[in-house]
């Protein structure tokens, strides 16, 4: 029996969005508890520290963020009796800082754009103070939750979606493009995917003015979410294509997306569904799979 939120983590539909003869399905993972994808993440490395005794009611987690995965394990910690630290840098959005509040996190900024000193104090700080280091951008977790549930779904809702009947699909998209921020979620699915679909092509999104999968230097955007100035857990040899989407066209299609589809999603999302319109039509395919990451309202100061 399902008896917490936390519970009911996963499982969010596939939906496709077609514009212009082309169709994006959008893995609506807004609809996870917290408002995002990150919940799967943020539940699965805690679900498996409880199950290994690491961790016990009172204990305090920390965690370097962009905003997203501190809510997740916000979240989890007010619903689980843990104290929250969460590290980012101050030119994130307002609306992530007031609800680390909400949840009765204590947020630690640092520089603008600084995910690397995030990261180095929040490791300071864990090992200082005896806290559990969620460790996102290095934990294979972050990996592993994605091929087992998002990538697994992703096939399955593709594979049968319930308005074709009940005939399953035997063709396969022709790619599954995903921004990337520590890179769990394009890592976890893609193999989980190219598994089923062996000829299926990965692409990797970030901003352009912080392209540097594209060979590129880390720069200051508004693509809040990815494009953090690591490829982290990205492996470019399992990748067939990087895309770079400026913050510019991102707010533009993440306002479209409300304004004509219904869909209120965060600006990583509106570069998810850009870049897979220009891919699909460079490459002159007609479906492809994506990320809706996270929800609008967090970003109405930014838009």
């Amino acid at each position: 029996m399902k008896k917490r939120l936390s519970d009911h983590v996963g499982n969010t539909p596939l939906i496709p969005i077609q514009i212009g003869g082309l169709t994006v399905w959008g893995k609506c993972e807004f609809m996870n508890p917290s408002g995002s994808v990150k919940d799967r993440m943020a539940t699965f490395i805690l679900n498996e520290a409880e199950q290994r005794g690491v961790l016990k009611e009172g204990d305090t987690l920390c965690e370097a963020t962009s905003g997203n995965s501190g809510i997740a394990f916000a979240m989890l910690a007010a619903e689980r009796g843990y104290k929250m630290e969460i590290l980012m840098p101050s030119n994130m959005s307002e609306e992530r800082k007031k609800l680390f509040k909400y949840y009765g996190a204590n947020l630690r900024e640092v520089g603008e754009g600084d995910f690397d000193g995030a990261i180095l104090r929040r490791n300071v700080l864990s090992s200082t103070n005896g806290w559990f280091n969620c460790n996102q951008f290095d934990n294979p977790l972050n990996i592993q939750v994605h091929y087992e549930t998002t990538g697994s779904e992703i096939y399955e809702e593709w594979s049968l979606p319930k308005f074709r009947g009940s005939k399953r699909r035997k063709d396969s998209p022709a790619v599954f493009i995903a921004g990337t921020g520590t890179g769990g979620t394009l890592m976890g699915c893609g193999k989980k995917l190219k598994e089923m679909w062996p000829h299926l092509k990965l692409v990797a999104v970030e901003p352009t003015e912080s392209a540097v999968m594209s060979g590129g230097e880390e720069g200051l955007h508004g693509i809040q979410g990815i494009g953090d100035g690591s490829k982290f857990l990205v492996d470019l040899d399992y990748i067939d294509e990087v895309k770079t989407i400026s913050t510019q066209c991102a707010k533009e299609m993440t306002k479209y997306l409300g304004l004509n589809h219904g869909l209120c999603v965060g600006i990583s999302a509106g570069a998810n569904v850009k870049a897979a319109l220009e891919w699909l039509k460079d490459n002159k395919e007609k479906e492809a799979i994506t990320i809706l990451c996270d929800r609008g309202e967090r970003y109405f100061s930014c838009l």
